[in-house]
């Protein structure tokens, strides 16, 4: 992950730099994304139990407000997740809809092909679909739902005709408490990674 994240940030870096020159204004526009987000929840999730990675779609909607300034909506939508126990057997299923609200800084190079941004704000997951197997099979499992930090970092390629591809890294905070028919079992904290692969259009 922290290669991934190198490289992405070198690549970005690359084009901040060459980006001085690029001062003509930006109208005000929305810019649409789909595409596919990984998550992948830290290692130690749980004393007890772990969580898997998953894949799905994504979706987002950005508003340049200024030539710099934007706010972002995001959300991925992957398969569930799988709980397991300490001896790595599959004891449940849950899914989850992580999302965020980010402000943004964008800067784009003197050619108008690269357009950097990195941004901050607040993450909401979505929690649910909870089922038990195994050593928790006929018992009720409950995952709340989480908020809390955001941060995503990203770089749009222009395709030409207003579509773009765009790659991107993030980060959110997800702590869920978790309870074991009406007992507590601590939190899970997952605050995954998310590394992922879009395609846009700007929108006027």
């Amino acid at each position: 992950m922290n290669t991934r994240f190198a490289l992405l940030g070198c690549l970005i870096a690359a084009t901040l730099a060459a980006s001085a020159q690029a001062d003509e204004q930006v109208p005000r526009h929305w810019i649409a994304r789909i595409g596919v987000h990984p998550v992948d929840p830290q290692p130690d999730n749980h004393s007890q139990f772990t969580v898997d990675n998953a894949a799905g779609l994504s979706a987002g909607a950005t508003y340049l407000f200024t030539k710099h300034w934007a706010v972002e909506l995001f959300s991925a939508f992957p398969a569930g997740f799988d709980l397991h126990d300490a001896d790595g057997t599959r004891v449940a299923r849950f899914s989850m809809v992580p999302s965020s609200a980010t402000l943004q800084y964008h800067i784009t190079d003197a050619s108008g092909i690269f357009r950097a941004y990195v941004g901050a704000g607040l993450s909401y997951a979505y929690l649910g679909g909870e089922q038990t197997k195994g050593s928790l099979g006929g018992q009720t499992l409950r995952l709340d739902d989480s908020t809390g930090l955001a941060a995503a970092i990203g770089l749009d390629m222009d395709l030409g005709s207003k579509w773009f591809v765009n790659i991107d890294a993030r980060w959110m905070d997800i702590d869920s408490a978790m309870k074991i028919d009406g007992a507590s079992h601590g939190s899970l904290q997952l605050d995954p990674y998310m590394f992922g692969l879009s395609v846009g259009r700007r929108l006027r």
